[in-house]
């Protein structure tokens, strides 16, 4: 079973040996290395298709989500610009994932052109990643991710009361940040921390040295926490997040410079992205019982001044357009362990409720307001057969009620899951499992005036299914040596996956039942780690089908959900002598060919970083990272980025071409 959460004053959750890539307990053997006492500035990764001990503590310098997560097997990011951040799990986009920032819901769809995330990477202590959906506490059809952001406590130092952090960085590529945070504990219960982060970019070039345009912009993130520990078991947290992203950017940030050159002239739109969150928590951290309760408010707002657009838009667009999406929710899942006879028990229980409103205004005009409320319930059991064998059972009730503009209705299910894992040998387990599925139609884009000409087909269906997956995992460690692997085989099936289609006819859109998709493949990793050196290796395929035709699916991408097998390597190597971390990353996507015809494939590409940290031990909090992103400049665009081709013109949304990076950090 799980441990509950730690002590109120500890060395850091993130203080390990700055940041190996790979943190494997061979490590903490070693008592001697004065890495151990660094608190590092970094992101812990954590995904269910990986080995225990695969965890990312992160040196990648991070500014886009991409920089963070597309080297998780079954996981990618597309998109380059600010505004434009997707993830997918297994080519199924945000709008179908559990994607969570300390405890509250992201779930948008704002615009087609941009992303819905509004994340600053940097801050994040913690990236909890379910690769698929395989429990009744997550709501996703593809899985869930589940950011946390640092705190005060999570920065101090032995007995430090308070402390400060100044950061720096410059990218040859073209940004620059930086940040300040303060942290401290104003009294025994009570912490608190301040922290201010800010990025500039100009416009960067693709690996043919190409320059993008419409991506210089300004982003700056205010994050303050307030927490206060009644004990040791009982933790309360309020927290505003404050997150603004502005810039005369491209009227379709989801593609290239190029491709709004052709399609919009040099015309640049003034636009603001921002992000409203506040969040009142509880924490249970009992040795029976352990949970949290998360009561939060969070608004997303994209405001672009089209007037400039003229005469190549409608006139009726020519204005100041603003669109708004607020998530209001409160949400609480605990745990419970108990004893049935001889037998320990661990319950897991909850709810989960969230009133969506997603609302337009196109200059002073009022265009639309319409909402969606969710309500969940759930309970989950694992059984204990031994201390080597258990299943776990769930049930989950879901109510949804949609009052959009195209229709009021309401949708309801009960779920179900059920796994079971066994640890054959000490080092040997095998796992299985299987979620059924259910989603309600989404509200249509927030920022285009859809309402207008979409229309739900009558009659039309959730979606359903079920995602079942199985594998092995191995762990091992003898001696000063490392080894970790994961194998995981998964099929989803999504019954009347709801889709739209423009019809010439009418000019209108018809949200329809496509009929049934059908999602296969595998995720396999492994690890290493001997001394101070530490590696991984993984290898994740996924295929989509459209049942009833046996072709391809359509994605938000322009092509279809399908991406390349991606294959990545990482290797770290610790010199204490040297005081310095080195490490290698390396990523090969090959050509995915699944498309619809008349689109070109996928190519495949690979890339490569690499990065060192020095961390001086005679120069107490200082640290010093240099990275070079795409090392040989390749030419490349994610699979899940905006790629093919619309009249006539290639949109390929290339990533940065080879990035020189520097950051310096100094903790007081």
């Amino acid at each position: 079973m799980e441990s509950p959460a730690c002590s109120p004053i500890k060395l850091s959750s993130l203080c390990l040996a700055v940041g190996m890539a790979l943190s494997t307990p061979v490590l903490a053997q070693d008592t001697e290395s004065h890495f151990e006492e660094v608190v590092v500035w970094g992101t812990k990764v954590s995904s269910n298709t990986e080995s225990m001990f695969a965890d990312d503590m992160s040196l990648k310098q991070a500014d886009h989500m991409s920089d963070l997560l597309r080297d998780i097997p079954g996981v990618d990011v597309g998109g380059t610009h600010s505004v434009n951040q997707r993830i997918t799990i297994r080519g199924l986009s945000e709008t179908d994932l559990d994607i969570r920032l300390d405890g509250a819901s992201q779930h948008a769809s704002m615009f087609h052109h941009i992303g819905n995330l509004t994340l600053n990477p940097d801050i994040l202590k913690s990236a909890d990643i379910q690769v698929g959906n395989n429990s009744v506490t997550q709501n996703g059809l593809g899985g869930s991710v589940y950011f946390e952001t640092k705190d005060a406590r999570d920065l101090l130092r032995y007995d430090e009361k308070f402390g400060a952090r100044v950061y720096g960085g410059y990218a040859s590529n073209d940004n620059q940040q930086g940040s300040l945070t303060l942290y401290g504990l104003l009294s025994e219960n009570i912490d608190a921390m301040v922290y201010g982060h800010y990025v500039t970019r100009d416009d960067f070039e693709d690996g043919d040295g190409n320059k993008t345009y419409g991506a210089a912009g300004d982003v700056y993130n205010i994050l303050a926490k307030l927490g206060y520990e009644l004990n040791d078991i009982h933790r309360f947290e309020l927290s505003y997040d404050m997150y603004r992203d502005s810039g005369d950017y491209s009227p379709r940030p989801d593609m290239s410079g190029s491709a709004n050159n052709s399609l919009s002239s040099k015309l640049l739109i003034p636009t603001d992205y921002d992000r409203d969150t506040i969040t009142l928590s509880y924490e249970l951290r009992g040795e029976q019982h352990q949970g949290n309760v998360t009561l939060y408010n969070t608004e997303t707002e994209i405001k672009r001044d089209e007037t400039v657009m003229a005469p190549r838009w409608p006139s009726n667009r020519l204005s100041k357009n603003t669109a708004k999406n607020q998530n209001f929710g409160l949400n609480g899942k605990f745990q419970s362990d108990v004893m049935l006879g001889e037998f320990d028990n661990r319950v897991t229980y909850g709810f989960d409720y969230m009133d969506k409103t997603s609302s337009s205004y196109y200059g002073s005009r009022k265009f639309m307001d319409e909402s969606a409320i969710s309500t969940a319930l759930f309970v989950e059991d694992q059984f204990f057969f031994s201390d080597a064998f258990f299943i776990t059972a769930g049930m989950r009730f879901d109510d949804y009620k949609r009052k959009a503009e195209t229709g009021t209705s309401n949708y309801d299910d009960v779920t179900w899951a059920l796994a079971a894992e066994w640890a054959v040998t000490q080092d040997w387990t095998l796992f299985a499992s299987a979620r059924s599925l259910f989603k309600g139609p989404e509200l249509m884009e927030t920022f285009i005036a859809y309402q207008d000409v979409a229309f739900l087909e009558d009659g039309l269906k959730p979606e359903t299914g079920l995602n079942s997956q199985g594998g092995v995992r191995f762990d091992k460690t003898f001696d000063k040596h490392f080894f970790g692997a994961n194998i995981t085989v998964f099929q989803t099936e999504i019954d009347d996956y709801i889709a739209d289609q423009y019809q010439n006819a009418t000019q209108t859109y018809l949200i329809y039942n496509l009929g049934d998709v059908e999602i296969k493949g595998f995720e396999a990793s492994a690890s290493y780690g001997y001394d101070k050196f530490n590696s991984k290796l993984s290898y994740s395929k996924s295929d989509t089908k459209n049942k009833n035709t046996g072709g391809p699916v359509a994605g938000g991408n322009g092509r279809s959900i399908d991406m390349g097998d991606s294959i990545a390597l990482t290797l770290d190597y610790q010199s204490d002598a040297l005081e310095t971390i080195f490490g290698w990353n390396s990523m090969f996507v090959l050509e995915e060919d699944n498309v619809f015809d008349g689109q070109p494939k996928k190519a495949s590409y690979d890339v490569h970083n690499l990065y060192a940290q020095w961390v001086p031990s005679d120069i107490d909090g200082l640290s010093v990272t240099f990275g070079i992103d795409n090392v040989f400049d390749e030419l490349y665009s994610s699979h899940a980025s905006r790629s093919g081709t619309a009249r006539g013109f290639t949109l390929d949304d290339y990533e940065p071409g080879r990035n020189f990076k520097l950051s310096a950090a100094y903790q007081f």
